[in-house]
């Protein structure tokens, strides 16, 4: 039954979206590498990988938020902003992803009928405002929103506004204010 759903159309057609919007930032990248300085052509795939490893990992800590947060003193804020936004989203599908295949074993936790409550009630809220904060609780909400089944959709959505609005804020934040400081060009 779990191979069915990754088997059916409507998911083939999301993840060949997401697919497809990885190769175009990519290839967009590539063809615009004479115009970006060397740190860039390596940085903004960085920032994208280093995002998408950060909220897709659970096991091995990667500082997404504070490698997008570096390198938006020396790369444009709004292109390191919107790659950690993009980047996130992806890799917190991962958790969304455990939850959902791991339901009938988390039903028997006693946090479930909170979280369901939780995802029943106020569920885009509680995605959106944790989205946007900076946490490492937020692979436990996407568990929860998966095991629920909270719309995948919908979790997408709501988790790349925040996302991207947590991003967009960090590297435009990191941008100024550690271009405050005396040693920094």
């Amino acid at each position: 039954q779990r191979l069915n759903h990754y088997l059916n159309p409507e998911s083939r057609r999301f993840q060949l979206s997401v697919l497809a919007t990885a190769a175009i930032i990519i290839a967009g990248l590539w063809l615009q590498r004479d115009a970006i300085n060397d740190i860039g052509f390596v940085g903004y795939p960085g920032v994208f990988f280093l995002s998408l490893l950060s909220s897709g990992g659970f096991i091995f800590p990667v500082p997404g938020v504070a490698s997008a947060c570096a390198l938006s003193i020396v790369l444009v804020p709004a292109f390191v902003g919107a790659l950690n936004g993009v980047g996130e989203t992806i890799g917190e599908t991962t958790g969304y992803a455990v939850g959902y295949g791991a339901r009938s074993a988390i039903e028997q936790r006693k946090f479930y009928v909170k979280a369901k409550e939780w995802m029943d009630r106020r569920g885009m809220l509680v995605l959106f405002v944790l989205s946007i904060v900076p946490n490492p609780i937020f692979d436990f909400i996407g568990i929860a929103a998966g095991s629920t089944r909270f719309p995948f959709r919908r979790f997408v959505v709501t988790v790349f506004a925040g996302k991207m609005l947590k991003g967009l804020i960090v590297s435009y934040t990191c941008s100024f204010g550690l271009s405050l400081l005396p040693w920094v060009n």
